[in-house]
Parts: C-alpha cells; sequence; structure tokens
C-alpha cells in the first residue's frame, strides 16, 4: 500500500517557472554500492500498490534488469518516505533514447519522521526542462503499463 501523501506527492506535472521536488530513486550496482538516480514528477506515476517510472540512467535501468530491487525516496513536509520496489515489468521505450519504462510493486513503505518541517531537493521547471525530460512520451510510456 502507498501512503496518500506519497501518491499526492508525485501526482500532477511540473509547471513552468515553478519550483519542483525531486525523488530518489536508489538501486545496488553490481559492486553493491547504491547507486542514485534522480526523477521529477514528469517521470513517476502511481497507484495504490505500485509506481511507475521512466528512467534514462543506464546503470539505474542495468541494476533493475538485475534484481528488479529499489529504494524510491520522498520527502514530504515533515516526513521522508522510502518506498521499497519490486520491479514487474520493464519496458524498453523503442524510440532510440535509451529510456525504459519500470511497473514497480511497493514490498513496503517506511515514514521517518521527527515532525519537524522537511524541505525536499528541488528543481526549477520550465517548457525546456520538459522538452529535456521528455514529459509527454513519459505519460505514453507510462500508461502502455497501465499507469494513466
Amino acid at each position: 500500500m502507498l501512503p496518500a501523501e506519497v501518491r499526492e506527492l508525485l501526482a500532477g506535472e511540473p509547471g513552468d517557472d515553478t519550483w519542483e521536488p525531486v525523488a530518489h530513486l536508489l538501486t545496488a550496482g553490481d559492486d553493491g554500492f547504491p547507486r542514485v538516480c534522480l526523477l521529477s514528477r514528469a517521470e513517476l506515476a502511481t497507484s495504490d500498490g505500485a509506481v511507475g517510472c521512466v528512467v534514462r540512467a543506464r546503470h539505474t535501468i542495468a541494476n533493475l534488469r538485475r534484481d528488479g530491487l529499489a529504494v524510491l525516496a520522498v520527502t514530504g513536509e515533515q516526513t521522508a518516505y522510502y518506498v521499497r520496489l519490486r520491479a514487474r515489468t520493464i519496458l524498453d521505450t523503442d524510440d532510440g533514447s535509451g529510456r525504459a519504462a519500470i511497473a514497480f510493486d511497493v514490498a513496503d513503505t517506511q515514514a521517518d519522521t521527527l515532525g519537524i518541517p522537511l524541505r525536499p531537493m528541488m528543481f526549477r521547471a520550465s517548457s525546456r526542462v520538459r522538452h529535456l525530460e521528455q514529459a509527454g512520451d513519459n505519460r505514453e510510456f507510462l500508461e502502455r503499463l497501465g499507469f494513466g
């Protein structure tokens, strides 16, 4: 089960000229060290017990193909959430971009809070960023995985 606050934090699309939160997708490299992939809401989708994302980081994709395990870290106003994920489907985007769309089942979610205000890592959203992220294509790929 994915907490409602996590679903709310990841819902919607980045706007223009706004500060947007960054989610962290962590996988384990073949050397055992963690790898971090930064994602925006334009690259994520959720349902009650699942998370979908579009990833372009080749190491992250290779790690997911190898063991299918990841942790998605999402920061709310007073709580950080660590969502443990297991890849169910990995879909190559077949457009030459090297991206993959991944559907994950949620294995577990941990909430971490001391009841103090938190501020997530942020980026400045713009039409240029949406173009670089291929936001429209991302939605199409996520819909092919059943998110939408």
